[in-house]
């Protein structure tokens, strides 16, 4: 009699590729140009401070994007805070746009340009992940992109809030490791 043992595995030849499409084009903020865009710019919805609602989650759950965007870029290269933005919040979103595409995307993927082989539906050039960590990174910065917008569009536009939420997470953090 024959015997046969069945192995369950999960095995793919599958690219994994990021939800972002190398090549994208990033536009400058409105205050960069003369003319104005038909898009509504965050610094339009400036007024008067709007807290957020209390279950809101849109960046808390981004702390260590924050801090990292905070220490290579604000810090690092643009000596500043995010609460320098709170005049012009579009300023903030576009050097944003630009860390993830020129440099967190880079860092997590290989481009691959378009070959014979590619089928005429897929863009020009891809990005392509070599492992889950690398898509995950990419996508939570891309996630955390949104979640910036989002938040300064309910809060009107200031941006001091980003500051705020770094300090108080690093002053729960000392109280913690004191505590522990």
């Amino acid at each position: 009699m024959y015997g046969f043992r069945m192995i369950r595995g999960l095995s793919s030849t599958a690219r994994l590729t990021s939800k972002s499409v190398s090549g994208r084009i990033i536009v400058p903020p409105a205050t960069h140009f003369t003319q104005q865009t038909d898009s509504t710019p965050i610094s339009s919805l400036k007024g008067e401070y709007k807290q957020l609602p209390e279950d809101s989650n849109y960046i808390e759950k981004f702390y260590n994007e924050l801090e990292r965007f905070s220490t290579d870029v604000l810090h690092g290269q643009l000596k500043k805070t995010y609460t320098d933005f709170d005049d012009n919040p579009d300023d903030l979103v576009f050097e944003l746009e630009k860390y993830i595409e020129l440099q967190v995307i880079p860092q997590h993927s290989s481009y691959v340009e378009k070959t014979a082989d590619f089928s005429a539906s897929r863009p020009l050039s891809t990005i392509h992940c070599k492992s889950v960590g690398d898509k995950l990174a990419i996508d939570r910065f891309l996630d955390f992109c949104s979640g910036v917008k989002l938040t300064l569009r309910l809060n009107g536009g200031h941006s001091f809030i980003f500051d705020v939420l770094l300090q108080a997470k690093s002053s729960f953090d000392e109280f913690e490791k004191k505590k522990g």
